[in-house]
């Protein structure tokens, strides 16, 4: 009686084991942790509206000057970026990156008022729809923190600062609206002679990265990086002249997604 209770009892012990080996030998293996990376990103940026003035007077050889409604803003496209990230231990490490914001100013013109000058609405025309390459590139450096090292997706977020080159003006505005012989025909809105090439730059970022597989690993990344931009607050007497100014923090919102080569690596347990 005893010894047939027995044999069942041993039979349930072996299937047991067998199921549950596979889940204790999983649970004792853990990732590899990524210590040294480098890599690069591509993604979108989103778009930001710079300055809007209702009523811009342009004075012509008629009586009544034509009184342009002015738009422009920073339209969306593509960023790259490259980095070098460094973790002393499982959770925090250190970054630095180049990026570039593949920016362009968009710009809008209407005619509010009609004094009566051709030229004047073939200027606005041109202004309407022009699009003109704003490109920025960062240098920032900053913190990265990992709470999950070791698992297979790992969450991370990072705080950067440095220095953005802005070689193009978001103030000054001129209107190519044709061309006789070899002499364009121009008319300067706006004047800038304060562009500031350098600017401070910040960014926040989000986002999960795969556990380092074969000397690599690709990541999804949210941003919002800050940049001050010079905006134009107010309409001059006439066209051709420095308009009134001030300096705005604006904020540009993207998306990456990522490779890197994991250079340097802590092995996971492997049983």
């Amino acid at each position: 009686m005893i010894q047939r209770l027995a044999a069942p009892r041993r039979v349930g012990v072996v299937i047991a084991a067998l199921l549950f080996a596979p889940h204790l030998t999983l649970a004792a293996q853990t990732n590899d942790e990524a210590r040294l990376t480098m890599g690069i990103s591509a993604g979108w940026i989103s778009s930001a509206q710079l300055w809007d003035i209702p009523r811009q007077p342009v004075l012509s050889t008629f009586d009544d000057p034509d009184l342009f409604h002015l738009h422009r803003e920073l339209r969306s496209d593509i960023t790259i970026s490259g980095h070098g990230t460094f973790f002393r231990g499982p959770h925090l490490g250190f970054t630095g990156e180049f990026t570039y914001l593949g920016l362009g100013t968009t710009d809008a013109c209407n005619v509010v008022q009609d004094g009566g000058d051709a030229e004047l609405i073939a200027a606005c025309n041109a202004i309407n729809g022009e699009q003109r390459p704003a490109s920025v590139t960062t240098v920032q450096a900053g913190v990265v923190l990992r709470p999950l090292s070791r698992s297979f997706i790992q969450p991370y977020g990072k705080i950067l600062g440095g220095l953005a080159f802005t070689p193009s003006s978001s103030v000054a505005m001129t209107s190519f609206y044709g061309q006789i012989g070899d002499t364009l025909l121009t008319l300067e809105i706006y004047k800038d002679d304060k562009t500031r090439e350098i600017r401070p730059t910040w960014t926040l970022a989000a986002g999960f990265s795969t556990a380092p597989s074969s000397g690599y690993q690709i990541r999804l990344e949210l941003r919002e990086t800050w940049m001050t931009q010079t905006i134009v607050t107010g309409a001059t007497s006439g066209q051709g002249f420095v308009p009134p100014t001030k300096t705005v923090l604006k904020s540009f919102p993207s998306i990456m997604l990522g490779f890197d080569v994991v250079l340097e690596k802590r092995r996971g347990r492997r049983y």
